[in-house]
C-alpha cells in the first residue's frame, strides 16, 4: 500500500508542476544523443517534442530508465559547464544518484552494468573526485575485460591527469582483450606507443 501511496504522490506531483517534469523528462536534443535503446523507455520519460522518436523495443536490462536519465544529467551538465565553469556540477551529481540506483537495484547479470560504471566514472571525473572516477573506470573494465571503450576513456583521463605513462599502460592492456579495436589502437600511436603491442 505505500508503494502505490509513493507512486501516486510522484504521479500527481509531476502533473501538478510542469517545471519539474520538464526537468525530469528527456528533450528531442538530448535523446538524439542518447543510446538508441533509451527511445524505448515510456512515453513518460520523454517530453512532447521527443515523443516522436519513442519506439516500443527490447530495452536491455533493469531499470533501464535511470540508466538514461543519467546519460541525460550528463548531457545537461556537458552544456552547462559550456557556458559556466562550475555549472554543470548538479548535473553530474544527479548523473551519479541514477547510475548508484542501476547499481544498487540490479542483478549483477544487467547487461548495461559495465557501462552504468563507465558513465558513472565519467561524471564523477567531471566533478573532479579523480580518485572515484579512478576506481569507478578500473571497476567498469574488471565486470567486463573486452571492454575498449572502457580502456579508451580511462587512457584519455589519464592523459588529462597529465600521466601518459598510465595512459599508454592502459592502452596497451586493452588491446590484449581487444587487439582489433580500433580506438585503442588510435591511442597506442598517439601516446607514443610505437605501434607496439605488449
Amino acid at each position: 500500500m505505500k508503494v502505490i501511496t509513493n507512486f501516486l504522490l510522484i504521479i500527481s506531483t509531476l502533473l501538478l508542476c510542469p517545471a519539474i517534469y520538464a526537468d525530469y523528462a528527456v528533450s528531442l536534443s538530448e535523446l538524439k544523443l542518447m543510446p538508441h535503446f533509451c527511445r524505448g523507455m515510456s512515453i513518460g520519460n520523454l517530453q512532447d517534442d521527443a515523443k516522436h522518436l519513442h519506439r516500443k523495443m527490447h530495452v536491455p536490462g533493469q531499470h533501464t530508465q535511470h540508466y538514461c536519465h543519467g546519460i541525460k544529467r550528463i548531457i545537461r551538465g556537458d552544456r552547462a559547464e559550456f557556458t559556466k565553469l562550475g555549472a554543470g556540477r548538479g548535473q553530474y551529481s544527479a548523473a551519479v544518484n541514477e547510475f548508484d540506483y542501476v547499481q544498487s537495484h540490479s542483478s549483477k547479470k544487467h547487461a548495461l552494468i559495465p557501462s552504468t560504471s563507465l558513465y558513472r566514472a565519467e561524471a564523477l571525473a567531471k566533478m573532479g573526485r579523480t580518485l572515484d572516477a579512478l576506481k569507478e573506470y578500473n571497476k567498469a573494465i574488471s565486470l567486463k575485460r573486452k571492454y575498449p571503450a572502457a580502456y579508451a576513456k580511462l587512457a584519455d583521463y589519464y592523459i588529462k591527469l597529465n600521466q601518459q605513462q598510465n595512459a599508454l599502460n592502459t592502452v596497451k592492456i586493452g588491446l590484449k582483450y581487444s587487439p582489433k579495436s580500433k580506438s585503442l589502437l588510435r591511442r597506442l600511436k598517439k601516446y607514443g606507443g610505437q605501434g607496439d603491442t605488449p
